[in-house]
Parts: C-alpha cells; sequence; structure tokens
C-alpha cells in the first residue's frame, strides 16, 4: 500500500468517528467552581435517579432520559415529585451529564420548552454527588431553603414525606415514610 493510500485511509477513517470520541474544544473556556455553576443554573435539585430511557437525542445507551425523583429544589422550583431529564449521557464530547440508576446527585437543570434539560452553565457535567462536600459548597442550603417538591398528580392537596440526612460516609441519604405520604418532612 503506497503512503498516500495510508494517509487517505487513517483521514477517513478519522472523520468517520463519532462524536462521542472526539475532544471537546470550547473557546475562552474557564474552569468554574460548583457554587459558580449552581449560581448559573436555572434549576438546582436534589434528586435520585429511578430509570434511564431512551431519549429523543439518539444515540441509546450513551444518550438518553433521566427518570428522577425530586426530593428537594434549592433553586427554580416548585417541580413536580418526578421528572423526565431528557438530553442526559453523553450526547458529544462537550455535552456529557451521566448519572446512574438508584443513585443520589445535585442536579443543576433548565427548563427548554416542555422539557428539563441538563443546564450545563461551563460545558462540563452538572450531576454531583450528593455528599456532605457539595451540602458544604452551598452555603445557605438548608431545610429552610429547600422548596418542597411539588404535588404528585394524583393527590393535589399534599407532599410526599421526606427525610433527609447525611449518613456515615459523608452521602446524603434520603427516606420516605409510606405510611403518611402527603405530609412534608425535611431534615438537613
Amino acid at each position: 500500500m503506497a503512503w498516500s493510500q495510508i494517509v487517505l485511509a487513517v483521514g477517513v477513517a478519522l472523520t468517520s468517528l463519532p462524536a462521542l470520541v472526539l475532544s471537546c474544544k470550547v473557546v475562552d473556556w474557564q474552569p468554574m467552581s460548583f457554587p459558580e455553576q449552581v449560581a448559573a443554573a436555572q434549576i438546582v435539585v436534589h434528586a435520585r435517579v429511578l430509570d434511564k430511557v431512551n431519549g429523543t437525542y439518539g444515540h441509546w445507551p450513551y444518550a438518553y432520559r433521566g427518570v428522577l425523583r425530586v426530593y428537594c429544589v434549592f433553586k427554580g422550583g416548585p417541580l413536580p415529585a418526578s421528572i423526565t431529564v431528557d438530553e442526559m449521557g453523553r450526547l458529544t464530547s462537550c455535552h456529557h451529564t451521566k448519572v446512574d440508576i438508584g443513585e443520589d446527585y445535585i442536579l443543576l437543570l433548565k427548563r427548554d420548552g416542555g422539557m428539563f434539560l441538563p443546564d450545563e452553565v461551563n460545558y462540563l457535567s452538572v450531576a454531583f454527588p450528593a455528599d456532605q462536600d457539595h451540602f458544604d459548597q452551598s452555603q445557605g442550603w438548608s431545610a429552610a431553603s429547600c422548596l418542597v417538591v411539588g404535588l404528585p398528580e394524583k393527590n393535589p392537596s399534599g407532599h410526599l414525606v421526606m427525610t433527609h440526612h447525611m449518613t456515615s460516609k459523608g452521602q446524603a441519604s434520603v427516606t420516605d415514610d409510606s405510611s403518611n405520604p402527603w405530609q412534608t418532612i425535611i431534615e438537613l
């Protein structure tokens, strides 16, 4: 094979790579701290990922919708107790808010029409572990600053019962009281 054929083959192979493999280049990008990203985001929630389903973006299973149970809205609420966030996962090298089912996160979100999307204010993932470190960086967050999540559709007169507490490993944990699901209890 001639040298020109090798160069041509490599060039074709590189231009054929999906966007998932290419590196992200953002002009004049500057890092932002977690508190700076929170300040720039439209919506900030503490939520658990219940499921991942095929999203509108395509590229399943790399890109997906995240089905979330919202425990607390720190900014931009009120919200329903359950929301679906589109365009999660690894959409491109610049947009990649990946989550795991069963895990709790502090998520930065935005509304776009009737959809919730990750609010990637700094071109980075906006799914942060719901741990003591992130709660500590969010000065002023407390039970008083936590808006109770929206009301379940089947009972518009009540709220979910939720108790926030930190585990011995410094991770946020939320439990609900299924014996009385229409009264709100939030402890941080």
